[in-house]
C-alpha cells in the first residue's frame, strides 16, 4: 500500500509537470491589446467596462498604428486596433491577424488654438511662412500616413515644411495646447478631447473618412477570448455606444 501511494504521488507529479503547472480552469484572465493612440479615451472606457462585466483584464499598449503593426511581428499580443483600415489590410497581407471587424469612422482636419488666432482655414494655409505646422510621422502614425496621401493628391505635400513631426496624433494636440505650434493635422475625435483646441474641417479630408478596425492576432494565446473582446468593443449595444459618445461615427451609420 505504501508503495502504491508513492507511485500515485509520482504519477501525479509527472502529470503536473507535463501540464506546465496547476490548472486555472482554462480561462484567460488578461488580454494584450495593441491600440492606436488616438483611440485611447473610448477604448480605455470600454476595457474597464469589459473587465467589470467579465473579469478579463485588457492590458493596452498605445502607439501609432504603423509602429504597432511593426511590433506585431516581434512582440506578443492578442488584439490589434488600428485607426486606419489600411493598416489592418497590411496586417492581413503579412498574415499577422485574422479577419478584421469594422468599428467606427472618423475624419481628419486642422487643429488650431482656441479662437483660431492665425486665421487658418485651408490646407494651403499650413504652408504660409509664418505658420508653425505639425504633422504625424507618415511611417508611424495613421494620421501622418493619411496626411501625406491627401496632401500629395492635392499637390500640397512638397510645399509643407513642418516644424514638428510626431509618432502619435495625441502629441500633435498637446503641441497646439502648449502653443509650440500654430496648426496640426489631427482626427476630429482627438481634437474634441482638448478644450483649448479648435477643429477646422476641410473638404479634402471630409471626402475621405477613415475606418477604425479591430482584429485578433495570429499569435494570440487565446483567439476565442480575444474575439469575444473584439465583438464587445464593436457591438452595437456595448462598445459602439461608447465610441459614439466620444464623437465617432458608427460604421453601420455610414453604410
Amino acid at each position: 500500500m505504501k508503495n502504491f501511494r508513492i507511485l500515485s504521488a509520482l504519477l501525479a507529479l509527472v502529470a503536473l509537470i507535463n501540464c506546465g503547472g496547476p490548472a486555472n480552469d482554462g480561462e484567460t484572465t488578461e488580454l494584450v491589446l495593441f491600440c492606436a493612440a488616438g483611440l485611447k479615451s473610448p477604448v480605455t472606457e470600454i476595457a474597464e467596462l469589459y473587465e467589470k462585466e467579465t473579469g478579463v483584464a485588457v492590458r493596452m499598449q498605445f502607439g501609432g498604428s504603423g509602429t504597432l503593426l511593426s511590433s506585431l511581428q516581434i512582440a506578443p499580443g492578442d488584439i490589434y486596433l488600428a485607426a486606419d483600415s489600411s493598416y489592418t489590410d497590411e496586417a492581413m497581407k503579412r498574415d499577422l491577424i485574422s479577419g478584421p471587424i469594422p468599428v467606427a469612422r472618423m475624419k481628419a482636419g486642422i487643429g488650431v488654438a482656441k479662437g483660431n488666432p492665425k486665421n487658418i482655414v485651408s490646407l494651403a494655409d499650413l504652408s504660409r511662412k509664418e505658420i508653425r505646422a505639425g504633422i504625424g510621422n507618415p511611417d508611424a502614425a495613421s494620421i501622418g500616413k493619411f496626411t501625406k496621401k491627401i496632401l500629395s493628391k492635392h499637390n500640397l505635400w512638397e510645399n509643407l515644411s513642418p516644424v514638428l513631426v510626431t509618432p502619435t496624433v495625441n502629441e500633435l494636440a498637446n503641441a497646439v495646447k502648449l502653443q509650440s505650434v500654430d496648426a496640426v493635422i489631427l482626427w476630429n475625435v482627438v481634437a474634441q478631447q482638448y478644450p483649448d483646441v479648435d477643429f477646422i474641417s476641410v473638404p479634402e479630408f471630409d471626402a475621405e473618412k477613415k475606418g477604425v478596425t479591430i482584429a485578433v492576432t495570429k499569435s494570440s494565446k487565446d483567439p476565442a477570448a480575444s474575439l469575444k473582446f473584439c465583438q464587445f468593443l464593436s457591438g452595437a449595444d456595448k462598445g459602439a455606444l461608447i465610441f459614439q459618445k466620444h464623437g465617432f461615427e458608427l460604421e453601420t451609420a455610414s453604410q
